[in-house]
């Protein structure tokens, strides 16, 4: 059909009756190559039976005369609606309102292109509910619905093209279709509905600006809807009809000035909408920067034992290594802790620990401190934590007393809350943290074991056996089952064998075996000088260890993880374990194990191991064959599907306390519930148990607090008066006097 000039909307609208086909508005002044640009992707991405009207708002250009030439061949329907004199954005938008008729209308700024599928999709998004009167598009332009950038203007990232950002965006999107308080200007869906409600726009802000939030209001105010269409990206130039003239900025603020006596609640609800942290929008707009720069990781290790750096560095490595990781920066690692290998990665940045955006806080080791917690969550939109240790939730042998047990307990489960989804290096793990009530059954959580492909070098640590030992890891703990090590080794001994047994773990405080250790060796004194305990060993002296022991015996009752068998086959040693815990689901079923917890049977195969190269070779082929499946690029695989899954996922308000076993506890300092915390306080001073429940309970009833909280905040100034006056008398400070 030829292109129809006209010089009124009464004119246009005949040529616009008949069809229920949105009407897609182009408003035009001056800018001619951004029209050019605008009116070109219109023509391949605009299905054929809509209607394209162009507004020529008197534009000064010449070569905006050519309009017929460059609309002929974008629409069935095209219109050129000219002005003889300019009459603003406003009045040119309310005409082409009129002269629509009853169909919907796009408006599309002159400096926008549009990409595939982009009318489509605005659509469906403008009619996924009755209420909803506008559909925006998100673009990189677009105030709160700009990106890469959120809330700020820029234009695409390198090497995109506008259809290439718009395939990636869509692709990206789970179609959350987020709601705004404003429709944005660059590009909008209007329902007919909304104008037959609330009006055209209000000419008080002619020629532009602040129009179609004015527009918003009073939908909204009407109870219509405005959404942003997140899986609809159109670029835009901006300031391509207005500039950024002193004029332009003094229009802008009077308009805004008007808008916020109108509508006083608007600044702040559009404010939280683009600041908001876990909102809709905020998780709209965050899968389209994904979609066009990849992910921001933020890998806190903080309190990461030196055992584990190695595995952090692989772990960062692999990270950075995943093609949909943009950056990935490290917090917790001075230049000195760091590993070498971390320094001058690609996309790697070793950062001062201070607050910063990005997609995802992930902390490869488990919270030991609530500041942890605190300052974890400012470090980006997402935190990802390693589970709690199942076992010292589970051990009040581990601990100095039952108030460090329940802290500890009470951490683990604000960790949990605070989490937006929790790793656990098993399924085994994982199953066991629902089993315990750790994990509800909503929480979402992920069983991701860490890669072994890529071990330390190796190095001697102090003390170390050069040969013939038998090596058996882990901490003093009893459930490390270090005193039945000694006793397999008094068999092994018995049997013939003439190493020795070297112990390679670090010592604890509490639930130790140390004194049973002690009191087994003086009880067996032909072992002096066979035993060696060589305390805590970094990753690769732990290496050197594996590959130079005959035989490595792993006889703990928890291990999380499962892999050191398959860590030491991978250089060449045998590891004899059993299948409990997360090594049930670690070793090969052709693995040979430990069947019966008896030291003799125990000893038995041990030395049928060390005698008999074939079961060996056997036992290191299966073990070594099943540890080729745990690689750092499968791990870091697993870890970004589940960055972007937590990304993805919509949030209620973020947990940041918890009533534990002690009070509430948040990220702070722990109270205790209605201001009864001096009473807590004091329960933690040895009182038994029973008096501790006791108390408990008369606190939460109305009529007995006060009272008891008085003279329990009595009791416990007394208390510290007294315990400082004592410590004054013995020659020393209080904790408090020593800062």
């Amino acid at each position: 059909m030829p292109v129809i000039v006209c010089t009124s909307p009464t004119e246009a609208g005949p040529a616009l009756e008949g069809s229920a086909a949105p009407v897609i508005l182009v408003p035009v002044y001056d800018a001619y190559d951004d029209v050019v640009r605008c009116l070109e992707s219109v023509r391949r991405h605009t299905p054929a039976e809509c209607a394209l009207l162009v507004v020529d708002d008197a534009s000064r250009d010449p070569r905006l005369k050519t309009l017929p030439d460059l609309v002929a061949g974008a629409a069935e329907q095209a219109i050129i609606l000219r002005h003889a004199h300019n009459q603003g954005f406003v009045r040119s938008v309310n005409e082409a309102f009129a002269a629509a008729g009853r169909r919907d209308v796009v408006i599309v700024n002159s400096d926008v292109v549009v990409g595939p599928q982009w009318l489509e999709r605005l659509r469906d998004a403008a009619y996924a509910d009755a209420r909803i009167a506008t559909a925006t598009p998100l673009t990189n332009h677009g105030t709160i619905v700009s990106v890469p950038e959120r809330n700020l203007p820029g234009d695409l990232p390198p090497g995109y093209t506008p259809d290439a950002a718009a395939a990636a965006v869509a692709g990206g999107a789970s179609r959350l279709r987020p709601a705004l308080p404003t429709c944005i200007g660059h590009c909008t869906y209007v329902k007919r509905m909304a104008l037959d409600l609330a009006g055209p726009f209000d000419e008080t802000f002619s020629p532009g600006y602040g129009e179609e939030v004015d527009f918003s209001q009073r939908c909204a105010l009407l109870g219509l809807v405005h959404v942003c269409a997140d899986d609809v990206f159109v670029y835009h130039r901006g300031s391509g009809s207005f500039g950024t003239s002193p004029e332009t900025i003094r229009l802008r603020e009077a308009h805004e000035s008007i808008l916020a006596d109108r509508y006083p609640h608007y600044h702040q609800w559009v404010g939280w909408t683009a600041n908001g942290k876990g909102t809709t929008l905020g998780i709209a707009i965050g899968a389209a920067r994904r979609a066009l720069v990849g992910l921001t990781v933020t890998v806190d290790v903080t309190g990461t034992p030196a055992a584990s750096r190695d595995d952090v560095r692989s772990a960062v490595c692999a990270l950075a290594a995943h093609p949909s990781v943009a950056r990935v920066r490290v917090v917790g690692l001075d230049g000195e802790a760091a590993p070498h290998a971390l320094h001058g990665v690609a996309k790697v940045a070793l950062v001062d620990p201070a607050p910063f955006d990005g997609d995802v806080v992930y902390r490869p080791a488990p919270v030991a401190q609530r500041e942890e917690l605190e300052r974890a969550r400012t470090w980006g939109a997402r935190l990802v934590l390693t589970g709690p240790e199942l076992a010292l939730f589970g051990n009040p042998g581990a601990w100095e007393s039952w108030h460090a047990w329940a802290r500890f307990r009470d951490l683990a489960r604000l960790t949990v809350a605070m989490a937006d989804a929790l790793v656990f290096p098993s399924r085994y793990a994982e199953a066991e943290a629902r089993d315990i009530g750790l994990l509800s059954p909503g929480k979402v959580s992920h069983a991701i074991a860490p890669g072994i492909d890529d071990g330390p070098t190796e190095a001697p640590p102090p003390g170390a056996v050069e040969s013939d030992f038998v090596l058996c890891v882990g901490a003093d703990r009893l459930h490390d089952n270090r005193v039945l090590a000694l006793r397999v080794f008094t068999r092994m001994a018995g049997g013939g064998y003439a190493g020795r047994l070297v112990f390679a773990g670090p010592a604890v405080a509490y639930g130790a075996s140390r004194a049973q250790e002690v009191e087994y060796l003086r009880a067996h004194p032909a072992l002096a000088g066979r035993v060696v305990s060589l305390g805590d060993v970094d990753g690769p002296g732990l290496a050197w260890l594996c590959r130079r022991a005959r035989l490595v015996l792993h006889l703990t009752l928890r291990d999380p993880v499962g892999l050191l068998p398959s860590r030491a086959a991978l250089v060449g040693t045998p590891c004899l374990a059993s299948r409990i815990d997360a090594l049930g689901e670690v070793l090969p079923a052709s693995a040979e194990v430990i069947e019966e917890w008896d030291a003799a049977a125990i000893a038995e195969r041990a030395l049928g191991l060390l005698a008999d190269r074939g079961r060996r070779t056997a036992l290191v082929g299966a073990l070594a064959t099943r540890a080729r499946e745990f690689t750092w690029a499968q791990t870091a695989a697993a870890l970004v599907d589940a960055f972007q899954a937590t990304c993805r996922t919509r949030t209620g308000p973020r947990v940041t306390a918890i009533e534990g076993e002690l009070g509430v506890i948040g990220a702070g300092e722990a109270t205790a519930p209605d201001g009864a915390r001096p009473l807590f306080d004091l329960l933690g001073q040895g009182y038994p148990p029973e008096f501790h429940q006791a108390m408990r309970a008369v606190a939460q009833r109305a009529s007995l607090r006060r009272p008891v909280v008085g003279v329990s905040v009595l009791a416990y100034r007394l208390a510290s008066a007294l315990r400082t006056t004592v410590a004054h008398a013995r020659g020393r400070r209080t904790p408090s006097e020593s800062g």
